[in-house]
């Protein structure tokens, strides 16, 4: 259900800018920047009282109160047909703010066809190296992050030196998917 642009309830350019960047759940982060398309000069600080007077007119609701950063909010029509619990949305906003996490999740949710190589720690750094340059270290946390959440599990473990085999979970995927359909 989109919002129609003729029936908002709100008044002013920044509210209606809002309004209609909330036609999916969203994080502050990307409903500010969906907003600033319509209202260029909007600040997270007006953000803050808009959504803030939404909240207390019952025309907002936030899915994961308990987060202090990474909240995500949605018209309150959408509330009873999210089917995500509020551990899915705290898990959907700890991955769409951690730009490590989210890359370590979508190369190692990606399909392979053709690479016979197992999808090791160390090959998903290799494989992030251009587009993500980033440690061992930092693809071995998000790993770990992703394993303690069950976003992704070891499979295997390879036969040279033990190392862990990874693939995506059913979970994995769901909130991947959430994750960047909220992007776009």
């Amino acid at each position: 259900m989109e919002p129609n642009r003729e029936n908002i309830p709100v008044r002013g350019k920044q509210r209606k800018a809002v309004y209609i960047a909330l036609k999916h759940p969203a994080t502050g982060r990307q409903i500010l920047e969906s907003a600033k398309r319509v209202a260029p000069s909007m600040t997270y600080q007006d953000l803050r009282h808009i959504l803030r007077d939404f909240q207390q007119s019952g025309l907002v609701t936030c899915l994961n109160p308990d987060c202090q950063t990474g909240r995500f909010y949605a018209l309150t029509t959408f509330e009873g047909k999210i089917s995500q619990t509020s551990k899915q949305m705290n898990l959907c906003a700890q991955i769409s703010r951690a730009k490590t996490r989210l890359a370590v999740l979508e190369e190692v949710a990606k399909e392979r066809f053709f690479d016979t190589k197992p999808l090791t720690a160390t090959q998903i750094k290799k494989q992030l190296r251009e587009r993500h340059p980033l440690g061992l270290n930092h693809v071995l946390a998000a790993l770990e992050f992703l394993a303690t959440n069950q976003l992704v599990e070891s499979v295997a473990q390879t036969n040279k030196r033990d190392l862990k085999i990874y693939q995506v979970t059913a979970l994995g995927k769901e909130i991947l998917n959430y994750v960047l359909n909220q992007k776009n």
